[in-house]
């Protein structure tokens, strides 16, 4: 840590700890003072905080404004807290001793004590203000970017309750119904403060700019202007939430110690809250972490259920064990509320304007809640049972009402946050890619077979204008997307409809009907009758409708599709509640939709299994046949075609070409060369192509590394979620995959993390052309818990239990679906890996699952449990580190990192999202972005490749909706990083691969 960065956490702990030191001797033990001393109603307490918010608010917003207008902060804070610290000492001259004297009874004097201490407190308010609340909290706010606003925050909001702790220690020293205590109490905190506000000159630097041309004035009513509510809507929403959250705060704050003090007599109740405060103050500190990763919408609502649930506890019961366990709950919620509350509203306040927006700040922060939250308090407690003192004066005891008002008006800061997130979901920018630029609204677009492996020549592309619930929608884009065309509220229930015309080309023939895929459940109709269902979402169907379809009429063809976005179905990044890593739902027809006519018999599918000699082919067949024979042509052109049976080996190695022996040509990263076949099967023939390679984990080097072909290699990935802006789920033409592909392999990436989706066959066909490796993720199902499958994992806790195998739907379709899909996808040379369970999604009995899909493809290598939550059987050890360059430990089995990195760059004009950016470390410029990732590159992956890390895989190929951590943008049109650094890297992975080689070489000669 470098010494500007000292200075900051420095400062930041020093005046946000010694200052709320002091906000709680105010706002704890304030009321503590006047009702032991003065013996003050709950009324003079109420009117006290309220006093004070209106100073504190009012200040904020003056002061703010001026120390903008100077373009000074070190002053103010500074010079602030010396005078602060001045007048704290000032209540030690408020005593009866000197008051009683002067108006000649004890009742009367009590009474002047309470006027005398609420009129010191509103200059102290105001002293405290200027240094903490206007100028402290404004310098914050410019010391922060995205990358720390969370941590900072999360130290700045766990002070109050430290704090609490620091002065319930020291007060334990002293017994407060004696004058004497508190001006001992005074004096400390007085000095101490003045003493910080001396430190502060050689800690704090000014970061604020000053502005002669605007006026005071100016400053200080423009947060409060139409304008500036009007360019910061959602810095306002927040505020508006935060100040209900605050007064359910304050309807209990006031009156917490004097609760369990008197109402529970737990004369030790120090002993209950110091535990929950320390325990609340850490666990306030990961929670910032967690805000930073996650965001607002996702890290606010745990926080809040918290403060609902333990103060439910605290209405509800009264017994040691049971007010300790509310208090931790009542703490931690609150806290943690705090800190995402307060780095929200850091986030969205202007720099440049950072005093200005003090003041408005204060009054959601503080005002509102200061004055409305202890009115209610005092209004709950109007009936508070009443006790006569020693010396006939009357106080009251606090009751546990307070807790259940405080519940009450939490839920409805829950419902202003849900408000606050489809807000920050609905506002986006529009982009656009540069192919949908050139569309016009009634192109018929994926027009390319849309089966490579499997190609016929007779077939009717029926992608183009259907009918959508009565509107139109272009197919195959999901119709939640720009280039579906559909502009209507996407519902549960879709109904597709589209007319077609066929002409019979054959005497004996059967009419097939494909789909790509049809998002979740899908019932199909021709001509008025059902020719079939499917389930699922993400793999293609096929459809014999020979017995409906009318020859040279028109046919009628309607898919009905249900998209609940059931959780017993594979769902990948699909939400309804998009926001973070959780992206806008497709629903419907989402792959293309075409025709095929076929003789009786024909090739419903075939199998390829490649090694380095030839195939292993099998060919699936309906009907019976007479002849079956494979063509293949050879690299200079020359075909060698020999007569198979349904499941048959050619071996290639060997055959006798221009009186040479051939050798075949493998699929390599260099050369992936593609041998094309055909396949005759009677009337029926089809098309296809296969490379020639082998993947698998060998001893090299006394490590086990992945080899292809017999060589190691080292898996240079990265993530590709397969999101376009456009079209969601597609993109505008089938072409932009393999832009996609040839654009990762200019910046030196060797494979592609297809993460938790199955895209249409083309984008295999472009990754086996152009030698681009896929590991392939299995698509999740069941349900996510943030809590255990993200929060725990992300602070270390890796390795709960998993789901147990059971006899329910979500599992036994996603079993099914596994195995779909590696039947689906087993032909493609560029597959070498799958991964069945990503971060514990829908996890269940991993070590079967993962020798269920091995046996089902023993040809590819297994990724069982992505990132955590490992249990045993696996190809690799598999980690996912975020946030942090860390030293890699390599064992036994390869080490793969599967996903890191994530470093945000915000490339203006090429967002999607208007607020809410998502990433893992903020870049302020590409050469920031481009540093950070060769630094993570250099320290966490290149030295550990010797040692057995096989492969890593950075996040992500482009920015997704609200992730802004992509290499390109969500548009494609903005490379963010150096294509010469980033090929740099990779050089770097191939000279310690080649040594590997060398060395193993050397060894075996």
């Amino acid at each position: 840590m470098n010494n500007k960065n000292l200075k900051l956490w420095g400062a930041l702990v020093l005046f946000s700890l010694i200052g709320q030191v002091a906000w709680t001797v105010e706002n704890m033990y304030l009321n503590v003072f006047i009702y032991k001393i003065f013996h003050a109603t709950a009324s003079d307490i109420s009117f006290m905080v309220a006093a004070s918010a209106i100073t504190a608010a009012l200040t904020t917003i003056l002061i703010g404004a001026l120390s903008d207008k100077v373009g000074k902060r070190k002053v103010f804070i500074c010079g602030g807290y010396i005078l602060w610290g001045i007048s704290i000492l000032a209540f030690s001259f408020i005593r009866l001793e000197y008051l009683e004297p002067l108006v000649g009874s004890t009742i009367t004097a009590a009474t002047l004590g309470v006027q005398l201490v609420i009129a010191v407190d509103c200059l102290m308010t105001f002293l405290g203000s200027s240094a903490n609340d206007a100028a402290f909290n404004a310098w914050l706010t410019e010391s922060g970017d995205e990358s720390n606003r969370g941590k900072l925050e999360g130290v700045n909001a766990m002070m109050p309750v430290l704090s609490i702790l620091v002065v319930f220690g020291g007060f334990m020293s002293f017994n407060l119904d004696l004058m004497e205590s508190w001006i001992t109490i005074f004096l400390i905190i007085g000095i101490t403060v003045m003493s910080i506000g001396v430190l502060g000159i050689f800690l704090i630097e000014d970061h604020v700019e000053t502005n002669t041309e605007i006026s005071y004035w100016h400053n200080v009513c423009y947060s409060f202007t139409k304008e500036a509510i009007t360019q910061n809507p959602l810095l306002y929403l927040v505020i508006a939430a935060f100040a209900v959250f605050g007064i359910a705060i304050q309807v209990y704050m006031p009156y917490l110690i004097l609760y369990y003090e008197q109402t529970l007599q737990m004369t030790n109740y120090t002993l209950i809250l110091a535990p929950a405060i320390i325990i609340a103050s850490i666990a306030t500190v990961g929670y910032g972490k967690l805000y930073d990763m996650l965001g607002f919408q996702t890290s606010i609502k745990p926080s809040l259920l918290m403060l609902i649930v333990g103060c439910s506890i605290l209405y509800l019961c009264t017994s040691i064990v049971w007010v300790f366990i509310g208090s931790l709950l009542m703490m931690c919620g609150y806290l943690c509320s705090m800190a995402v509350f307060g780095a929200m509203m850091r986030s969205h306040i202007p720099v440049e304007k950072s005093g200005q927006f003090q003041g408005v700040r204060i009054i959601g922060q503080v005002l509102i809640p200061g004055v409305v939250g202890p009115w209610i308090g005092s209004f709950v407690l109007r009936n508070a049972e009443v006790i006569v003192n020693n010396d006939g004066t009357t106080s009251f005891l606090p009751s546990s009402d307070l807790f259940l008002v405080t519940v009450i008006i939490t839920v409805i800061v829950l419902l202003c946050t849900k408000y606050i997130e489809e807000y920050i979901r609905n506002a986006n920018y529009t982009l656009t890619s540069m192919g949908q630029e050139e569309i016009q609204d009634n192109d018929i677009l994926w027009n390319e077979y849309p089966r490579p492996q499997l190609k016929r020549n007779n077939w009717k592309n029926l992608n183009g204008i259907w009918d959508l619930n009565g509107t139109k929608i272009r197919v195959p884009f999901p119709p939640q997307s720009a280039l579906s065309l559909y502009q209507h509220k996407v519902k549960d229930t879709l109904t597709y409809t589209h007319h077609f015309d066929l002409s019979k080309q054959l005497d004996q023939e059967r009419i097939l009907l494909h789909f790509g895929a049809v998002d979740q459940i899908a019932e199909v109709y021709v001509n008025d009758a059902l020719v079939g269902k499917h389930e699922g979402g993400y793999l293609p169907f096929t459809l014999d409708i020979t017995e409906c379809v009318k020859y040279d009429h028109k046919n009628t063809l309607v898919v009905k599709a249900i998209d609940t976005l059931s959780t017993d179905y594979p769902y990948g990044k699909q939400t309804k509640a998009r926001g973070g890593m959780w992206y806008t739902p497709v629903s419907g027809i989402w792959k293309s939709v075409w025709l095929e006519q076929v003789p009786t018999t024909y090739i419903r599918n075939i199998k390829i299994t490649p090694d380095l000699q030839g195939i292993q082919l099998e060919v699936d067949i309906e009907g019976n046949y007479t002849e079956l024979k494979a063509s293949i042509t050879l690299p200079d052109g020359s075909i060698y075609t020999q007569s198979i049976q349904k499941r048959d080996y050619i071996l290639l190695e060997g055959l006798w070409i221009n009186e040479e022996s051939y050798v075949p040509r493998l699929w390599t990263l260099q050369d992936p060369y593609l041998y094309t076949m055909k396949i005759v099967c009677d009337n029926d023939e089809i098309e296809t192509y296969f490379g020639l390679r082998t993947v698998e984990i060998k001893e090299y080097k006394g490590k086990q590394r992945v080899c292809l072909n017999g060589e190691p290699i080292f898996l240079h990935g990265i993530l590709d979620q397969g999101y376009y802006c456009d079209g969601i789920f597609l993109p505008s033409e089938e072409k932009e995959f393999e832009r996609d592909i040839l654009r990762m392999k200019e910046l030196g990436l060797n494979l592609l993390r297809k993460h938790i989706k199955i895209e249409p066959e083309c984008f295999y066909y472009y990754c086996d052309l152009h030698g681009m490796l896929v590991m392939q993720d299995h698509v999740n199902s069941g349900k996510y818990n943030f809590l255990r499958d993200t929060a725990l994992p992300t602070i270390g806790i890796k390795n709960l239990p998993e789901g147990k195998k059971k006899d329910c739907k979500q599992q036994r379709f996603f079993t099914q679906h596994m195995l779909d899909t590696q039947a689906h996808l087993y032909n493609h040379p560029c597959i070498i890996s799958y991964t069945v369970f990503n971060e514990a999604w829908g996890q269940f009995d991993s070590n079967a699952m993962y020798r269920l899909a091995k046996e089902n493809d023993p040809t590819r290598i297994y990724d069982a449990t992505s990132g955590w939550f490992a249990k045993g059987e696996n190809d690799f050890d598999s980690e996912h580190i975020y946030f942090k360059s860390i030293p890699l430990s390599p064992k036994e089995r390869p080490l793969l990192l599967s996903e890191f990195g994530g470093y945000t760059y915000l490339a203006e004009g090429h967002v999607f999202a208007k607020y809410s950016h998502y990433g893992y470390g903020v870049s302020e410029t590409k050469e920031e972005l481009q540093g950070k990732i060769s630094d993570t590159y250099r320290t966490m992956v290149i030295p550990f490749i010797k040692e057995g890390l096989c492969g890593s895989i950075y996040t992500q190929l482009s920015d997704v909706e609200d992730e802004i951590n992509g290499l390109y943008t969500y548009d494609r049109k903005v490379c963010k990083v150096d294509q010469e650094e980033m090929c740099k890297l990779r050089h770097e992975m191939d000279i310690i691969v080649e040594e590997i080689k060398g060395e193993e070489h050397e060894r075996e000669n």
